[in-house]
């Protein structure tokens, strides 16, 4: 009876080496391979992306973040290459909260940029790369739109008050004057002026239009 072996190779053998009957080529470190990952992804990612020191110097920005920088859009380097912030009009060091990001993890702030839609930046700690010398930690700095919620963007559209807000939420979902007059403890005549000031905010002059309008926000 013929009896079959498994199959083995011996503990030297190199397949890449069976085929050109050569030894095999040296691969990349594993650290290389992140490395060439992460810079491939970077470049292809369309969300801003900045690593920063503890200086605020940039070490690396994808094609994104570069845009944004060199249209100070939001973005900003000095002279030393740190980068700034726009806030409240005016452009603020990185490394302000260099301290308390590191010491918290995250933190998110506003950022005046560019367009209607309001937009935050929010930066993550990160260990500094091995053999550089830096103590202190990195800066991981992305940028996205601020999502809203449908109250927000009534509010930012139409510069309703916070009162004119609520009441806009109460009459989306059906609710009586009367009803959102008890709710929000104010007398109705209170709530008729505020729904007269909304009807000129939005350009309506019912509350079935009005509430047509909201319902799209």
């Amino acid at each position: 009876m013929q009896t079959h072996t498994p199959f083995s190779t011996p503990a030297n053998h190199s397949f890449a080496g069976a085929y050109n009957g050569s030894a095999a080529a040296p691969q990349p470190a594993r650290s290389q391979r992140l490395a060439a990952l992460g810079q491939c992804l970077m470049q292809r990612l369309e969300t801003p992306l900045i690593v920063a020191d503890a200086d605020g110097a940039v070490l690396e920005a994808n094609p994104a973040a570069t845009r944004r920088i060199e249209r100070r859009d939001g973005l900003w380097l000095d002279a030393g290459g740190r980068l700034a912030l726009r806030q409240a009009g005016r452009w603020v060091p990185l490394s302000r909260w260099h301290a308390q990001v590191v010491a918290s993890g995250e933190m998110v702030l506003p950022l005046e940029a560019e367009g209607n839609a309001p937009m935050q930046i929010t930066l993550r700690a990160m260990p500094a790369g091995e053999g550089t010398g830096q103590t202190g930690g990195w800066l991981l700095a992305t940028i996205e739109q601020v999502q809203l919620t449908r109250t927000d963007a009534m509010r930012r559209r139409f510069r309703f008050t916070h009162t004119q807000a609520r009441l806009a939420e109460m009459l989306c979902e059906g609710m009586r004057p009367t009803c959102a007059a008890e709710k929000l403890g104010v007398k109705i005549s209170t709530v008729r002026t505020h729904v007269g000031q909304m009807y000129e905010k939005t350009g309506t002059n019912s509350q079935a239009a009005l509430v047509a309008l909201l319902h799209a926000v």
